[in-house]
């Protein structure tokens, strides 16, 4: 069977469990972008995991509010509303075999779900430091290669101190803590804040080093959300966009991102969203947000 996952650690964990509990012979890593387009082939024998639902598949499961099924739709899988698609995955067996990754699928629900502590974005270690090292490279299939790699140490040893000693993942944190800094200084000096919403244009940065969805708000701790656009290098003429609501701050906002990252063909959660967009209309719809944003608010 072949599994199609996302490219984050919930969608590295969907791996780790799936390829314990079923017959799983490739992983493949994709956006939700690449499934929505129903451009891949996709056929029954196929699991989709923390990623939104295709017909074509044999099984699938995911957690995002977006991706909501209607009553009458019949699949073999589940979707619920979970901290992360690993625990909706986990819940679905029910193997007793599985327990030993209950530490790891704890530190995957509370790192997907935004519960992160500012302490940890300026100061990364554990599962959030893994969590940051997944993509770093332009060639995609290296990143592929190092997920992979990632996961069969994960099922050798869930210990995420036994993960971090293994030579290629301690080489990748050592760059990050050089390309997180590089990065902190870029999110400075193109981030504005409009209303209550931090606006972040990094179209330009072609060359954009590994950063933290979560380092904006420790910049910027008035911004109650982030609206971010960002170099799409796989598809040309694209952009992507991600929406987030500052899980430090104090101020709540009532905005449904997930739900207009849907209406843009991407999808989410109410907190936090990504699509992508035409590269000439990038700019409008980030503005169109954030006044959206800011009625929202309140602004």
């Amino acid at each position: 069977m072949r599994l199609l996952t996302h490219t984050d650690l919930d969608g590295l964990m969907c791996a780790v469990l799936l390829i314990d509990t079923e017959d799983v012979d490739e992983v493949k890593f994709i956006d939700p972008a690449t499934i929505q387009s129903g451009k891949m082939s996709i056929f029954k024998y196929d699991i989709i995991a923390d990623l939104p639902f295709d017909k074509r598949c044999g099984m699938w499961f995911d957690h995002h509010e977006s991706s909501c099924p209607p009553a009458e739709r019949k699949f073999e899988g589940s979707w619920k509303l979970a901290p992360s698609a690993a625990r909706v995955v986990y819940e679905y067996y029910e193997n007793p075999y599985l327990e030993k990754y209950l530490p790891a699928l704890s530190e995957t629900d509370r790192i997907d779900s935004g519960q992160v502590r500012l302490d940890e974005v300026k100061n990364q270690q554990g599962w959030f430091l893994l969590s940051n090292i997944l993509e770093m490279e332009p060639d995609k299939s290296k990143d592929d290669e190092f997920r992979r790699h990632v996961i069969e140490l994960v099922r050798k040893n869930p210990a995420v101190a036994s993960v971090l000693a293994d030579a290629e993942v301690a080489k990748r944190c050592e760059r990050l803590k050089v390309e997180f800094a590089k990065f902190e200084e870029i999110l400075k000096e193109n981030t504005v804040m409009d209303g209550k919403v931090a606006y972040s244009d990094l179209r330009k940065k072609s060359d954009l080093p590994r950063g933290s969805n979560y380092l904006v708000y420790a910049l910027f701790p008035d911004a109650v959300t982030s609206v971010r656009l960002m170099p799409e290098l796989e598809e040309k003429g694209a952009v992507k966009l991600s929406v987030g609501h500052n899980v430090f701050g104090k101020s709540k906002c009532p905005f449904d991102v997930g739900a207009a990252m849907k209406r843009l063909g991407g999808g989410g959660h109410r907190a936090v969203g990504g699509a992508k967009v035409k590269s000439e209309e990038a700019e409008a719809v980030a503005k169109i947000l954030i006044r959206e944003i800011n009625a929202a608010c309140g602004v």
